[in-house]
């Protein structure tokens, strides 16, 4: 092989390895490419995932705070109503006792003559009429009688000795038409339990 032989392969040798090296060039120039252009993409998805996740953890935070606020003004209320009605009734009894107290008044004997004449009114067109009172009040029967048929001679009034199951006040039977009005310090209290809540609900406001 002569010399010029011998050039030409070397020429066609190093042409050889130039494009070899340029395409070795191109594709890892490509490939890296691809490869950032991958990594752009997989980290816009990472990006959109982290704040789904973020968002999700906080609309559940948000849930879960919602229901323990929820929750506990539900028990707030709970114990509200628990601590209103407590106080209702212990209201109730404290009526009930002052209405009881009345009896040591001395003019205890005209309350009950005022609840009967109320009574007596309730009852329209009564003729006849029976008194009853709690065993501890019997020795003030037949006075206030004696004074409510003073004051209304058309009703024909008598009282029972048998005493109503009752703590205070007073029962008015109708002996002809069986009607009755129960004046009783119980029957009181219910009837104003209604006046007692609102005074209550009131201060509470």
């Amino acid at each position: 092989m002569t010399d010029v032989d011998t050039q030409k392969l070397g020429a066609l040798r190093d042409l050889i390895l130039d494009k070899a090296e340029a395409e070795v060039m191109r594709i890892t120039q490509k490939a890296q490419r691809e490869a950032d252009e991958w990594l752009s993409q997989e980290l816009v998805k990472i990006d959109q995932e982290a704040d789904l996740i973020i968002n999700d953890a906080r609309r559940r935070a948000e849930e879960i705070r919602r229901r323990e606020l929820l929750a506990a003004e539900r028990e707030v209320s709970r114990e509200k109503l628990r601590l209103q009605n407590r106080l209702i009734t212990q209201a109730k009894a404290v009526f009930l006792d002052e209405l009881v107290a009345l009896r040591s008044r001395e003019d205890h004997w005209m309350i009950l003559l005022g609840l009967l004449l109320e009574a007596q009114e309730a009852l329209v067109d009564l003729e006849k009429g029976s008194l009853r009172l709690a065993a501890i009040d019997s020795p003030l029967g037949e006075r206030i009688v004696s004074k409510s048929e003073e004051l209304r001679p058309q009703i024909d009034m008598r009282f029972d000795s048998a005493p109503a199951p009752i703590l205070g006040g007073l029962w008015l039977i109708d002996d002809r038409g069986n009607r009755q009005v129960n004046s009783d310090w119980q029957t009181k209290v219910v009837e104003m339990s209604d006046t007692l809540t609102e005074r209550l609900m009131t201060i509470w406001q």
